[in-house]
């Protein structure tokens, strides 16, 4: 079975925290993908951010991290904050499919992601 890893970037604004998800099929998932050869779940994550969606990764924070279980495989889920969200950034990560959508508009991606704990973005959803 191959490992995956999955990550999004949460954008805490006036109206509300958005996070960082691609949209497939109708569907919101968080932007993963399998674990890239002979490279931890992290560094997975932080190089197809920097390299292909074209983000500045020093400017990210990690702000939590967990062991997720989407439907019958377990997931390295990374999530970050971001020092400051632009019309670059939106841009960049358009070109490779993904959004940032309010929280309130997620709750069928967070039932559908288990966790051991409850994760603390889950507080940000409400």
């Amino acid at each position: 079975m191959t490992k995956r890893v999955a990550g999004t970037i949460i954008n805490p604004e006036d109206a509300g925290t958005s996070f960082l998800v691609k949209q497939v099929e109708g569907q919101f998932k968080f932007y993963n993908f399998p674990v890239l050869a002979n490279q931890t779940p992290l560094s997975s994550i932080l190089w197809k951010l920097r390299h292909e969606v074209g983000i500045d990764v020093d400017q990210l924070r990690l702000y939590d991290s967990v062991v997720a279980q989407s439907g019958q495989e377990n997931i390295s889920l990374f999530v970050f904050n971001h020092l400051k969200i632009d019309a670059t950034i939106r841009e960049a990560c358009r070109q490779q499919g993904l959004v940032f959508v309010p929280a309130r508009k997620l709750h069928g991606l967070f039932e559908s992601v288990k966790v051991n704990t409850i994760p603390s973005f889950e507080n940000l959803s409400k």
